[in-house]
């Protein structure tokens, strides 16, 4: 792909200034409309569906916390043996969503290791800048409500960086390599000087404390 794009580059350079305007402003929207369609868009919905489904599991457990809990309020007061089945099966279904939860982040990067992974990435790439990565206040996870609040907390991260489409291109794709999981929640492109674009990535991970513990 590379050396299709070194061809077209050459053919670029000898057109008339015209004429490399209007190609230049068909290319920025090809290159923005491909890079949304091919690679952001489906990350994205694959990360919300990850994320959706975490917060129902986490919302489901939650519920069935609260379950066990009234049942056993309701078994000290009245010993009744169809109360006390329900209650084993419940406590047993909530073990079940407790087991799934822990496994979901159990694969997730740490709050403290995930600013660190996202500068290794970045130092292998020569054609990428840098400008600002920052930490941003943790919150709950879905819907706090005061019976339950949530067990998770967001830990999320923007970083702001400036380079090539195609340096860009290689810079998620390397991110999405990773052997250890995150959620994407926002991006957003825009070509400052043609070939120069700034790219403003908000990735997050889990944990079970709010509070951020540096490294």
């Amino acid at each position: 792909m590379r050396v299709l794009w070194n061809k077209l580059n050459q053919a670029f350079n000898q057109r008339l200034p015209r004429e490399k305007w209007l190609i230049s402003g068909c290319g920025l929207v090809v290159i923005i409309v491909s890079l949304q369609t091919f690679l952001i868009d489906p990350l994205l919905t694959r990360h919300q569906i990850q994320s959706n489904r975490l917060a129902s599991l986490q919302s489901s457990n939650q519920g069935m916390q609260l379950a066990v809990q009234q049942l056993q309020h309701e078994l000290s007061k009245d010993p009744d043996v169809d109360i006390e089945i329900e209650l084993t099966q419940l406590k047993a279904q909530h073990q079940q969503l407790s087991a799934q939860l822990d496994q979901v982040m159990e694969n997730l990067v740490s709050p403290s290791q995930m600013a660190k992974v996202l500068r290794e990435v970045l130092e292998k790439s020569q054609q990428l800048k840098l400008l600002r990565l920052t930490s941003l206040p943790a919150e709950p996870m879905g819907k706090q409500q005061d019976e339950y609040p949530s067990q998770y907390f967001i830990h999320p991260v923007r970083m702001e960086l400036t380079g090539s489409y195609f340096a860009i291109y290689d810079y998620l794709a390397a991110l999405e390599g990773l052997p250890v999981n995150y959620y994407w929640r926002r991006f957003h492109y825009q070509v400052v000087q043609y070939p120069q674009a700034k790219l403003i990535l908000e990735i997050y991970t889990l944990s079970s404390r709010k509070e951020f513990i540096g490294g």
